[in-house]
C-alpha cells in the first residue's frame, strides 16, 4: 500500500497539467474573485468579510475539482492504456487500489488547502482561527468527490464521454455550493436542495472551523457529509470493481 501511494504521488508531481488544475487554478480563481471585488455586486452581508467567506468556498471547490475532474480522467487514462487490466490480474484488490488513490489525493489536498490558506493570509489578511479539525473535513470532502470521480471513470469509456458527466455533476454543485455567494439569497426551494448536496455542507463546515463562528446547522452539515461519504464509498467501490477492475 505504501509503495502504491508513493507511486501515485510521483505520478501526480510529474504531471504539470495536473499540478496546474489542482494547485494553481484554485489559487487563480481565488485571486480573481477577490480582485474583482464581488462583495458589493452580490450584496454580501455576512458576519465576516467576503474574503473570509470566499476562501472557505474556494477550498471546498478545490477539493471538488480534484476529485471529480482529475481522478476521473486519470482512471480513464489508466483504463484506456490497460493499466487497470494489468493490475487486476495481480493480488491487488480494487478496494486497496482506490484506498491508495484516496490517501494520496488526501495528502495532495492538504497541500492544496495549505497553499490557499497561506495565499489568503499573506495577501488578503483572511481569518484563520481553527485548524484542528480541518484535516478531518478535508479527508471527508476529498473522499466524497473522489468517489464521484471513481463512478464517472467506471461508466465513461473515454474523455469525451466523461466530460458531460463531470459537467452534469460539477456545475449544479458550484451554483448551489455556497462558494462565490451565500445561497440564502436564492429561492427557498434551491436552498433546501443545496443543504443536502455535498459541496454546500462542506463549504459551511470548513467556514465554521476556520472562522470560529457558531453555525446552527453544523450538526446537520456534518451528518450530510457522513451520509454521502458512506454511501458513495460503498457504491463507487462496488461499481468500480464490477465494471472496470476485472
Amino acid at each position: 500500500m505504501k509503495t502504491l501511494i508513493l507511486s501515485f504521488l510521483k505520478i501526480f508531481f510529474r504531471n504539470p497539467r495536473t499540478i496546474f488544475f489542482v494547485i494553481f487554478l484554485p489559487a487563480g480563481i481565488f485571486l480573481t474573485a477577490v480582485l474583482l471585488d464581488l462583495e458589493g455586486v452580490i450584496r454580501f452581508t455576512g458576519g465576516f468579510s467576503y474574503k473570509d467567506f470566499l476562501q472557505s468556498g474556494i477550498i471546498a471547490l478545490a477539493l471538488m475539482q480534484t476529485g471529480i475532474y482529475t481522478v476521473a480522467y486519470t482512471l480513464i487514462d489508466y483504463r484506456r492504456t490497460r493499466i487497470l487490466k494489468r493490475l487486476a490480474v495481480t493480488p491487488l484488490s480494487a478496494g486497496r487500489l482506490l484506498a491508495a488513490q484516496i490517501i494520496s489525493r488526501f495528502l495532495i489536498a492538504c497541500l492544496q488547502v495549505s497553499a490557499l490558506l497561506i495565499l489568503g493570509k499573506v495577501f488578503f489578511g483572511t481569518t484563520v482561527k481553527g485548524l484542528l479539525y480541518l484535516p478531518i473535513f478535508i479527508f471527508l470532502g476529498s473522499t466524497i468527490f473522489l468517489d464521484f470521480g471513481f463512478l464517472i471513470a467506471s461508466v465513461a469509456r473515454d474523455y469525451e464521454e466523461a466530460a458531460p458527466y463531470t459537467a452534469l455533476i460539477g456545475l449544479p454543485l458550484i451554483i448551489l455550493g455556497d462558494v462565490f455567494f451565500p445561497i440564502k439569497n436564492l429561492p427557498p426551494g434551491l436552498v433546501t436542495i443545496a443543504d443536502f448536496l455535498p459541496l454546500k455542507p462542506l463549504a459551511s463546515t470548513i467556514r465554521h472551523f476556520l472562522l470560529g463562528g457558531r453555525s446552527p446547522d453544523l450538526a446537520r452539515d456534518i451528518l450530510v457529509l457522513l451520509v454521502w461519504f458512506v454511501v458513495l464509498t460503498l457504491v463507487s467501490q462496488y461499481i468500480f470493481a464490477k465494471k472496470v477492475y476485472k
